[in-house]
């Protein structure tokens, strides 16, 4: 049942003279996220007048990923390495401290604080939940939680609730006693095992785990009228506190939009009147702003229109809760010129406020909203005519927790490890204090991973594992697995974790790159560039560097990094939609990086169907036409523009060395790949299988296709086929002097058979050919022992080396899942780990902390890296005999 529109603005009115009682904090005080129990952010009695001034910038022991609470002008606030800190906001002097249980492994803290009389409530990563004195910082009660907690406690009614990751709800008394505990997992998923142990799971569902298990509370839980609403599994749980025990009202789930399976929930957030926002992803791009309301046992649910976003609709998503004020909803996102916007209920209006991209939820004080950006500037934007006042932070990092407001002051966190308190009650001060000089040096390893496969040679340093892109390893992978670490992303991906100098990297779609310990998950750094837009590419690290093809619809960039610190040493443009196939990133050649991209004129959606993944194509006056920039799976032809190109740079310098436009032989090249085996570089494009297509619009009909071995330091073809090519949405891969190439698509349009076809790395003559096969997608996998492809929907299968017969298939029904091999397993999606020793048995699966399965898991240096796609969630796992030994930070002996 939809909710009108009037009736939501009907509730909107008739409670806007309650909006200050509802909030839980007086003028001179900030008492939990985001200012109250609805995490509405609206601070309407609130007051701040710019300029700003430095009050103080108050060095922590890691990077804030928390917002401050505050109370009798004191600050509270929890760094990422669990350290929790009573400074004073008049001086920035530290009152007390005090270090949470948990080790190293106890970082990436979330969990903002959260004050109700003279105690301050602190949830840990480590599963540590903590009571302390307010004013001395003695311990009040600690509980072991024996799991992460990701969701800020709330409080209301003298009580405090909080959520752990694994979907347990706590309410708690102002000292901590337990007034109640209600479980997700038990009571609605019906599951009564160890949720995070694969082996549990496997026995409980005797097949593979999906979107229906998935059961993390990852981001924070709020208030709607008397119901307290969980974010659980891509489910939105409203529970009611009866005083002595839970009562669970009603599982609200997200209506059919780009797909029916639970999403993720990116932020959630309520208004007075009972009205609750979820921002939710569910598959590339694919998301809005929803609006749920609990009506007797049922759910009423309507949408804020203009922030709903796809593939095939221009903008990227958010990664924040919105905050509301009366009909005006307030919604921050990463994407350059619409950083802040403002949308109205029952309006198809979206006002810009401010350009700057963020990820950080907004506040709104009387006049202003607040929000951080993610170039390390404070944002303060008059809301009566938008003039924007700046704060920069001293080192460019990012501010990605809420600030707090209280006593005309502004409590910034950032990921620097400052806390930077500014007065804002209009005044300047003749003096103020200056900003820090010391870098505190976040960005270095604080924590080693250690082993015997912790050396260099055994790094996954690139999407595909190697330079011969062979997705595969051995690594002595062998069950049992067991949950490491957890940690929250707020982007989505497309492409396998990288590792390289005891670091894990992960590039969003959106334009964020994160770099993370190997060992536990502690963030190091993260970076972030404007107008890069669904770029499903993948870092590359090589001796201390890290390129990166960010692309864009505006401009496409290569950029090269230090590895160790995230510094920016070169960039050099390229042209091309990254799209599905353009996960691979550079190879190198001695010193030249190689990268192979398309070229042409994009646009959210392409001016023919062909060029288009779905809906109505744009059509153009003059009749140009247009690539889409995330086009069909199936692809007959390309537009006239498009070109095949390849690049190369000097690894040093990024100076162009050479580069090389195979236009003469076809127009194509979205669907690529490069590989290096023995000194030679090794690239294959499509041009589309319709040849008469591509006749009737005067368009070169010759090739199909093209696969060539070329000189890496020259770009001179050695030799050059248009026999075999890939099709789409696959790569090559190379080992042994053999080359393997698949695809989705048929390579002809007089058949639907899809084939593997194996060459001989020497002159491209053909090995063999495989059985027919529904797809080969992604790559050929190619490992010692194993050669194995994923069909979309369809069975993967394994070959024989020698003459490419399939031996054996694994089904599953999984999508466009990304496997890769560490032999004699397969990893998919959710750790699914599949032994193809033993015809493909599953052997572990779960948890289900992804709403999709577009994504596997990677073997690095002795442990399991997996980042989902959808749910903004990277794990790492031990396996065999080492998790015996290193356990989750959240488990105990």
């Amino acid at each position: 049942m939809m909710i009108r529109s009037r009736r939501l603005c009907w509730f909107q009115l008739i409670l806007s003279l309650s909006l200050c009682c509802s909030l839980a904090h007086a003028e001179d005080n900030w008492l939990q996220l985001k200012g109250d129990s609805q995490r509405s952010g609206n601070a309407s009695a609130s007051s701040i007048q710019t300029p700003l001034s430095l009050v103080a910038a108050v060095p922590l022991t890691d990077g804030i990923y928390t917002s401050p609470v505050v109370s009798q002008g004191n600050a509270y606030v929890i760094d990422g390495a669990g350290i929790v800190f009573a400074i004073e906001g008049q001086t920035g002097k530290v009152l007390w401290k005090h270090a949470t249980k948990g080790g190293p492994g106890n970082c990436n803290n979330v969990a903002s604080p959260a004050i109700i009389e003279n105690y301050l409530h602190v949830g840990t990563a480590a599963g540590y939940y903590y009571v302390f004195d307010l004013k001395t910082g003695a311990v009040s009660k600690e509980l072991d939680c024996r799991e992460p907690i990701f969701s800020a406690p709330l409080v209301n009614k003298g009580r405090v609730y909080f959520a752990t990751l694994g979907a347990q709800v706590y309410a708690v008394e102002p000292n901590g006693e337990v007034a109640w505990t209600w479980d997700f997992v038990k009571e609605v998923v019906d599951f009564d095992g160890n949720r995070w142990s694969g082996a549990d799971w496997l026995k409980h569902r005797k097949d593979r785990v999906t979107w229906r298990d998935h059961f993390v509370c990852s981001r924070d839980i709020c208030l709607a009228g008397d119901s307290l609403v969980i974010p659980a599994g891509g489910r939105t749980v409203f529970l009611k506190d009866t005083g002595t025990a839970p009562q669970l009202q009603v599982v609200g789930e997200i209506p059919k939009y780009a797909g029916a399976e639970f999403p993720a929930t990116f932020g959630q957030s309520a208004d007075a009147a009972g009205n609750v926002f979820v921002q939710w992803h569910r598959r590339d791009n694919a998301g809005r702003v929803e609006v749920m309301r609990l009506d007797g046992d049922k759910i009423q649910a309507d949408y804020i229109k203009g922030t709903q976003t796809s593939i095939r609709d221009p903008g990227l998503l958010s990664f924040a809760s919105v905050s509301i004020r009366g009909n005006n909803v307030f919604r921050v996102r990463p994407e350059a010129g619409l950083g802040l916007c403002r949308h109205t209920i029952d309006s198809e209006t979206t006002e810009v406020l401010c350009e700057a991209p963020s990820v950080c939820p907004p506040v709104i004080t009387e006049n202003h909203i607040i929000y951080g950006g993610l170039d390390g500037v404070l944002y303060v934007v008059s809301l009566s005519d938008k003039k924007t006042t700046e704060f920069k932070t001293a080192f460019n990092a990012p501010i990605t927790a809420p600030v707090a407001v209280a006593d005309q002051k502004i409590y910034v966190p950032c990921e620097d490890g400052y806390l930077y308190i500014l007065n804002a009650d209009g005044s300047q001060p003749q003096t103020q204090a200056a900003l820090p000089k010391q870098d505190l040096a976040i960005w270095k390893i604080r924590n080693p991973i250690t082993g015997p496969l912790a050396k260099p040679e055994f790094d996954w340093y690139t999407n595909y594992g190697d330079f011969g892109g062979t997705n595969a390893n051995a690594q002595g992978l062998k069950p049992p697995l067991r949950m490491r670490w957890a940690r929250r992303l707020e982007g989505t991906v497309k492409h396998l974790p990288v590792c390289g100098g005891g670091r894990l990297y992960t590039h969003t779609a959106e334009g964020q790159i994160i770099a993370v310990e190997q060992d536990t998950g502690r963030m190091l750094w993260r970076r972030y560039w404007p107008d890069v837009y669904l770029s499903f590419t993948s870092p590359l690290y090589i001796d201390g560097k890290l390129l990166i093809p960010q692309a864009g619809i505006k401009k496409s960039v290569m950029r090269c990094l230090d590895a160790a610190t995230g510094d920016l040493l070169w960039e050099a443009p390229f042209t091309g939609s990254p799209s599905w196939s353009r996960q691979f990133p550079p190879v190198v050649a001695g010193n030249i990086a190689i990268y192979a991209s398309g070229s042409g004129e994009y646009a959210a959606q392409g001016t023919e169907k062909a060029f288009t993944f779905g809906g109505k194509p744009a059509v153009k006056e003059d009749g140009r036409e247009v690539m889409s920039w995330i086009y069909s799976n199936d692809n007959p032809y390309y537009p006239r523009d498009h070109r095949p190109r390849i690049w190369a740079w000097d690894l040093d310098t990024g100076k162009v060395v050479w580069e090389k436009d195979f236009s003469e032989y076809g127009r194509g090249g979205n669907d690529c790949g490069i590989a290096i085996l023995d000194g030679k570089l090794y690239y294959s494009t499509f041009f589309g299988y319709a040849s008469s297509q591509r006749k009737r619009r005067g368009l070169p009909v010759e090739n199909n296709g093209i696969t060539a071995c070329l000189d890496p330091e020259t770009g001179e073809v050695i030799w050059l086929t248009n026999k075999y090519y890939v099709t789409s949405k696959c790569t090559l891969s190379a080992r042994d002097g053999r080359i393997y190439i698949g695809g989705y698509n048929r390579a002809k349009e007089d058949t639907q058979d899809r084939f593997v076809w194996c060459l001989d790395a020497k002159d491209g003559s053909l090995v063999w050919q495989s059985d027919a096969v529904t797809s080969a997608l992604n790559v050929v996998t190619v490992g010692k022992d194993y050669i194995f492809s994923n069909a979309l929907r369809g069975k993967g299968n394994v070959f024989d080396h020698k003459t490419g017969k399939v031996l054996n298939s694994i089904g599953h029904n999984y999508a466009c899942c990304r496997f890769t091999l560490s032999e004699p397993y397969v990893l998919g999606a959710n750790m699914d780990m599949i032994d193809l020793s033993d015809d493909g048995k599953l052997v572990s699966t779960g948890p289900a902390i992804d709403s999709r399965e577009c994504l596997g898991a990677v073997v690095s240096n002795g442990r399991i890296f997996y980042t989902s796609q959808a749910s903004g969630f990277i794990v790492s796992q031990t396996y065999g005999e080492a998790s015996k030994k290193l356990p989750a930070v959240w488990e105990r002996p």
